[in-house]
Parts: structure tokens; sequence; C-alpha cells
């Protein structure tokens, strides 16, 4: 289980943002800092005729929507490439150079070989395996020096090769960063708009068990405060890293703690649509997850008391347009992480919770909730982009929390 996506949702850095007002930037003690690096995000459409599933549990293949990328650099000289930025998954990789597989095809691809300051990771590894899978090493059935990591999603899988080399991401430079160079990918990953994933999930989630992107800016003192947060909107978006921008919200930001050590989880005390109760459950914030992932049962739930809404097979639902304006929204109770005994709310309306429809002309449109199981309890949901771009979400790995405000608009990205 690492993280789950009904068409991918990239997070991606792009040099496209123009300038904008000064914001008022300050750390989550209130203490003012100097201006965070900040990632502005864009979206793009999806090419392919299906969604796709980025983790180890099969998704749907209804394709509704697109994703955010952004760049990063790596070697020297830097190679850019767009990829996630994935709070549910703790792994960074690029397409390698050496890669044959279809899955490669129209992606922009690392070369180790022209960078100077590549380095090997790992051991000698006897590369005489054939698993019939579209393996593309040129140096098969021979001694190659390195470790390799393979990851399975719910609709394909990668193997790569770990090394080390220096990764620039916005300002900052990491060197000697532990990444993997993706020599097979199965064909799910072609016509996605992205050259690789840089996971911001925590650290014990790592399939490479080597220290995530955040965890080297953390080690060489690169950001001022252990955080990061996430502004999305539909047609773009930002990360900031080191420091909190108060003009992406005007509510005070709440926080709740974590409840797990492999995934940013969060306790979700209760949770009730209209006069609909549903209880308690746990819940993945996911940057990689473009839907709300509840459970099938829940899911039921929820749809069973909106008129017309259709289940379409497929684990997603659709909701008649016209009835947008006529229902309740979904209110999340947590626990308050800076008062003991203290609670509060996030209310999720219909027009966030509902997707605009594909075709101007259609009636229904999808229902950004989709039920599907993901732990063996059933109680685990996923917070994907449905409910994250309606708050600018805090992750806090210094306190263990995440936190939550109303996101202001941005005429930019809405």
């Amino acid at each position: 289980m690492g993280r789950w996506v009904i068409t991918l949702l990239t997070i991606l850095a792009s040099p496209w943002l123009d300038a904008r007002p000064t914001s008022t930037l300050t750390t989550p003690t209130g203490n003012i800092k100097p201006p965070p690096l900040k990632i502005p995000l864009q979206v793009q459409e999806s090419p392919l005729s299906q969604s796709f599933a980025i983790t180890k549990i099969p998704q749907t293949s209804y394709l509704h929507g697109s994703g955010y990328y952004g760049e990063i650099s790596i070697g020297e000289p830097a190679q850019t490439f767009q990829v996630v930025f994935d709070t549910g998954s703790s792994d960074m990789w690029v397409i390698s150079s050496r890669c044959e597989s279809r899955g490669c095809q129209g992606h922009r691809q690392y070369s180790r070989q022209a960078s100077r300051s590549y380095r090997v990771f790992g051991r000698f590894y006897d590369d005489d395996s054939n698993d019939g899978a579209d393996d593309d090493d040129d140096d098969n059935n021979e001694d190659i020096l390195g470790t390799v990591m393979e990851v399975s999603y719910g609709t394909g899988h990668i193997r790569a090769w770990l090394g080390q080399d220096t990764v620039g991401v916005g300002s900052m430079i990491l060197r000697d960063q532990v990444l993997g160079e993706a020599t097979t990918l199965s064909h799910d990953f072609m016509g996605m708009p992205f050259d690789g994933i840089f996971g911001l999930g925590l650290i014990s989630l790592a399939n490479s068990k080597q220290p995530p992107p955040f965890y080297s800016m953390l080690r060489h003192d690169l950001l001022d405060s252990p955080i990061f947060a996430m502004y999305l909107q539909p047609h773009g978006g930002e990360i900031d890293f080191g420091a909190l921008d108060t003009t992406r919200y005007n509510d005070p930001l709440r926080y709740t703690a974590l409840t797990d050590d492999r995934y940013w989880k969060i306790k979700l005390d209760n949770v009730h649509f209209g006069k609909q109760f549903i209880g308690k459950r746990q819940a993945i914030v996911d940057s990689g997850t473009t839907l709300m992932i509840v459970t099938p049962k829940d899911a039921e739930t929820i749809h069973g008391v909106i008129h017309g809404a259709v289940n379409n097979g497929d684990s997603t639902w659709s909701i008649p347009c016209h009835a947008i304006d006529s229902l309740p929204p979904i209110t999340f109770v947590l626990a308050d992480h800076e008062n003991d005994h203290g609670f509060f709310e996030l209310s999720l309306p219909a027009s966030a919770y509902v997707l605009d429809p594909m075709h101007s002309t259609a009636t229904m449109c999808l229902s950004g909730i989709s039920g599907q199981r993901l732990d063996r309890a059933g109680h685990t949901w996923i917070l994907g982009d449905t409910f994250m771009k309606h708050y600018y979400t805090v992750f806090d790995y210094g306190k263990k929390r995440i936190g939550f405000a109303k996101a202001t608009s941005d005429p930019r990205y809405s």
C-alpha cells in the first residue's frame, strides 16, 4: 500500500509562474521568516483514454481529469525532469536513458553517463534473471555495480537501479541524493506527462531504505522549519518548503496529530454527510490521489442519500449535475493537536466533492468520492486532490502533525 490515484495527480514544478504580490511568511509558531522555497504547480490533461493508478492497490480506469507536475534537475550539468511531488510515497526515481520499455517512450530520460556528479550506490549485482518483463538493460547477464529497487503499483511496476547524484529543487541543491534510475517500466506509464516520482512521504515507507529528498533537505539544514505546505487549485498550485505562505489562507491553521510512522495519516474522530453520521475513520493525506477514496460501504452510504446518484460499477459514482447546489457538505471532526480536549471541524462543500462534467452537455457529474477497500479493517480513507484543493495543507514533520486552513482563491490557478 503506497498511494492510490484515480488519474494520477502529479504535483510538479514549472517555471511559468509570474511575479505575485509579496507574501507574508511565518513559521508554525508565528515568527516572521524569510520566504520559503516555492514550487509552482501546473495541471495537465492526461492524454490517455483511462485513468492511472500509481500505487499498490488496483484503481478504477475511469478518466476524469488531470494532475499536478513540476520540474527538478538531476546531475552536473543539470538534466531537467517533470516529477510527481507525492506525499503518499517515499522514493525518488526518474526514467533512465537505458530504458527500452514501452512505458519509457515519450519521456525525458536521465543519463548517468552525462553527469560528472553521478556515483554508484550499493554492491555488485548479478543481473542474469529474466522474468519475462520488458527489461532493457544493455548489460544484462553481467556484473553491474549498484542495487536494484523494484516497486509495484496498482496497474504497473518499475525496476530501477539506485545511484547518487546532485538534485536541484528550486534553489536548493541536494548532493549525493539516492535516487532510482528506472530501466523497466510497464506500459501503464505510456502517455503520462511526468518522468518520475519525487516522494515526500515518511522514511519508513521508502522501498530504497534510503532517506527521501525531504529528509536530505533537513539533514543539510536547507530549511528554516521542518515543514512543507501544498496549495492546490483547479489549474495549478504551489508547494512551500520551510515556511508558510499566509496569503494562501484566511482562517487560522488547525493541526491534528499523525497516527502512523509510514504515512501522513490522521484520525477522523467523526465524519458526517448532512444528517448521516458515518463514524470514526483513519485517513491518509495524499497529494498523489485525485479523488477522495472511502470504503465501498461508506461510498454507498454517502451516495445513497443523493437522489439520482449512480454507481458506475468501477468504484466511482456519478451525481446529477443540477443537484450540486442542494447537496450537504461532508464534515470531518478532528482532534486539535494544540488542545488536548479540543476538536475542530473541516467542512467540504458539494462544489468541491462533485467534479465538473467532461462535456458541457453532460447531465451527470463524476463524484469526487470513490469507494475502494484499502485495508483489512476497512476503515482507512484517502484525502486526495478533491479534498486538498479546498485547504492549504501543512505537513509538519518536526511536530508530527498536519495542518489545514481553507485555501484562498487565486484567479491564475482557479
